[in-house]
């Protein structure tokens, strides 16, 4: 095809080249594409190698090269913005003919030839088309015939418990299920927590040379080539903070590929890529996608120093727009939502990492960087007529959050302790004022059992411990009421 950008305009002899498309294209269309279709510059430009849109109905490709296409245009799962410039009026039908039979037969792609008759009929039909196309307009004409990303792929499904991969091996599958759209996906897999999922299909890989892969889950798993394990995410965190980026020799052709995932609680998500080594894109084996790269921000680990509690207020992942982040001394972690006057993560380890919004001030939310995070809640659970009045800090930058319910006020305490000899929240919840005790919603996600006396589990990785009071459940809320004038001390620890 044409180059982007800027046109060239040096020309072969017509007679003499006719027929020449690897000629032709090394001419007019190397200089972006690459002379092995696979983008100029490291893939700075949009490939033809592998790509769908040189192939299929051929009356696609004829019209780009005649009036040019604009971007954006998404290929193999990377998007280019760019503008490729008409070659109808530099290239005659024989010269179109030759360079589109040349890629459509070159560097493993497979189709028909073109005739210089079914490009001048085509030319002949728009002769009055002025204007570029653009993608939707020209596939809404024409679709895409996109091959999957993995060939005969199938899923397996197991049940069961993990803080860390298992040997699946072992396991016998509870589900399984062939892949037609060839890609790593969770949408059907119809579970929320406690499973795990094996894929194994064919990657094609379009040479020989040093590729990049790209692994990352929400909880983990492992990424395995032809029998080899390149990637492993362990334990139990969010997506994003955990990827792992791995280079590897390849050959050229068919790899078995597989990929082990294990759901513990919370979200889940897989990110699955390969691309060749140094190529800005990635080509994506899962349909869920990050934004083009493993690490888009250098680390900026931000966390308590000196016994002070540290403070995050940019956009966190599994809270509302006014969420505030606390990180705690001892490794523990909280994220308030202003917007549902409640807490609604807590977590360990690591508290957040500053990189994505103290960078370039990044668009989208930032998740926990630590680990074990426990959802409590998503939705508002306060009385309609409960408002926000803020927070004040003590002296170790711990909070306490204030909130009127009509004539009453609550103050929500939190600072670091300890849970059976391990590091703890601390929460202390007093009701100020006369009135009815408040009926507060401790957690309507993570479910709430007793132990025994004061003692709780809070799902399965957390514990909780009252001073007074008990907890009843209503549905799937867990409820604590408060009495005015007599606080509560709530403490959440983890096993």
């Amino acid at each position: 095809m044409s180059r982007f950008l800027l046109p060239l305009l040096a020309s072969l002899p017509l007679a003499a080249s006719a027929q020449d498309g690897g000629q032709l294209f090394a001419t007019y269309c190397a200089a972006c594409h690459g002379a092995n279709g696979e983008g100029a510059m490291n893939g700075q430009f949009p490939p033809l190698s592998g790509s769908p849109w040189p192939l299929g109905n051929p009356d696609r490709a004829i019209k780009i090269v005649l009036h040019g296409l604009q971007g954006p245009v998404e290929v193999n799962g990377r998007t280019w913005n760019l503008e490729m410039p008409p070659q109808g009026a530099a290239l005659p039908d024989e010269h179109i003919a030759a360079i589109l039979t040349y890629v459509r037969s070159s560097w493993g792609n497979k189709a028909d030839a073109v005739t210089p008759d079914r490009v001048k009929s085509i030319r002949a039909a728009l002769a009055n088309r002025s204007e570029s196309w653009k993608a939707p307009e020209i596939l809404k004409l024409h679709p895409l015939e996109v091959t999957p990303p993995l060939s005969d792929l199938i899923s397996y499904v197991y049940d069961g418990t993990w803080k860390n991969p298992p040997d699946f091996t072992t396991l016998k599958p509870v589900a399984t299920e062939e892949e037609h759209k060839g890609l790593i996906s969770l949408k059907k897999v119809g579970k929320k927590d406690h499973f795990g999922v094996v894929w194994e299909g064919g990657l094609s890989l379009p040479a020989d040379g040093d590729y990049e892969f790209l692994f990352d889950a929400d909880d983990g798993g492992r990424l395995i080539l032809d029998g080899k394990t390149l990637a492993e995410v362990k334990g139990i965190g969010p997506i994003d903070s955990r990827a792992v980026q791995v280079s590897e020799k390849s050959t050229k052709g068919p790899h078995k590929l597989r990929v082990e995932y294990y759901e513990f609680e919370g979200q889940e998500e897989i990110r699955v890529a390969w691309r060749k080594n140094g190529a800005p894109g990635w080509t994506w084996l899962s349909d869920a996608k990050s934004g083009g790269s493993a690490k888009k921000w250098p680390d900026i680990p931000i966390e308590a120093t000196a016994g002070r509690t540290a403070i995050y207020r940019n956009f966190i992942k599994g809270t509302t727009a006014r969420g505030i982040g606390f990180g705690f001394p001892g490794g523990v972690n909280l994220a308030w939502s202003a917007d549902h006057l409640q807490p609604e993560l807590i977590w360990t380890g690591k508290f957040m990492d500053g990189g994505h919004h103290w960078t370039d001030r990044g668009q989208g939310a930032e998740p926990p960087a630590g680990e074990n995070v426990v959802a409590l809640s998503s939705t508002e659970t306060m009385p309609k007529d409960a408002r926000f009045k803020g927070y004040k800090l003590d002296p170790k930058g711990n909070p306490t959050f204030s909130m009127t319910i009509g004539s009453q006020r609550l103050l929500d305490s939190w600072k670091p302790g300890t849970l059976q000899g391990k590091p703890a929240l601390v929460r202390t919840l007093t009701l100020v004022g006369q009135g009815n005790p408040l009926s507060l919603t401790l957690s309507d996600k993570a479910p709430v059992a007793l132990v025994s006396g004061s003692d709780y589990t809070l799902g399965s990785t957390t514990l909780l411990h009252l001073d007074a009071g008990k907890i009843e459940t209503q549905g799937s809320s867990a409820i604590l009421k408060l009495t005015p004038g007599q606080p509560v001390t709530v403490t959440y620890g983890w096993k």
